[in-house]
């Protein structure tokens, strides 16, 4: 999530630190599956990797190459392969940002790239599952309806962050309705790849697939109400 380019002038950030994950600023707060599952496991490998020769440009590199894997294994029938490829992924996807922020290298280009190539991924990662599906009509339906709810919620968090407000008052407005909004905390990014992930060991990418697209469909649909609220006092508006 950095560039190698220029340093950042904050002082790292232990990214054990639970109070230094609450709000990633643009990237809002971590949803359950990373704070409770992925940031431990991850936290651990980036204090032992920070010193490595590896910027952490290439840990993000390394993240998309294991969700394109992923990708590629579930197209070919090899849904437990999948799963191991994309939970790889999705670590590494955490480590990027905690080597930055322990070496001080943590910008705006960085984050620019992980973000482009999560989405590339998720993509990706969608057509395997369709593939792996069965490749069907309604597997790819769902595939598409999966990345449009993906894609355009994270347009409007993007949209959000970049006019000031909190992306994480956001992600905690969205959530804050009936008890269906309960779920909406597990369909950001680590809760996706996570069920991707569970349902691929369990040899269901259809699953997967209307899992994606029934819970992406919902948060799209409270991030929209809840981003109108949010810009609803710029100016000309």
């Amino acid at each position: 999530m950095t560039t190698e380019h220029e340093p950042a002038k904050d002082a790292p950030i232990d990214p054990l630190d639970p109070l230094a994950r609450l709000d990633k600023g643009v990237s809002g707060i971590d949803g359950p599956i990373s704070r409770y599952l992925n940031r431990p496991v991850s936290g651990l490998i980036s204090s032992r990797v920070a010193r490595l020769p590896v910027t952490p440009n290439q840990w993000t590199y390394a993240s998309f190459g294991c969700g394109c894997a992923g990708a590629v294994a579930f197209a070919v029938g090899s849904p437990r392969a999948a799963a191991v490829l994309v939970h790889a992924g999705a670590l590494l996807d955490e480590v990027d940002g905690e080597v930055a922020r322990l070496k001080g290298m943590s910008s705006a280009e960085g984050a620019l790239l992980d973000m482009t190539l999560d989405r590339v991924s998720d993509v990706a990662l969608l057509g395997g599952l369709a593939l792996g599906a069965g490749g069907r009509r309604l597997d790819w339906l769902l595939a598409l309806t999966a990345a449009y709810g993906i894609i355009t919620a994270g347009a409007m968090k993007e949209r959000v962050g970049a006019s000031g407000r909190s992306v994480a008052q956001l992600q905690l407005a969205e959530a804050s309705g009936g008890n269906a909004d309960r779920l909406l905390p597990f369909t950001s990014s680590d809760g996706r790849l996570f069920a991707v992930a569970l349902l691929g060991l369990l040899k269901r990418p259809r699953l997967a697939l209307l899992w994606l697209a029934g819970a992406g469909s919902l948060r799209l649909l409270r991030r929209l109400h809840a981003a109108r609220l949010a810009l609803s006092d710029e100016p000309g508006r």
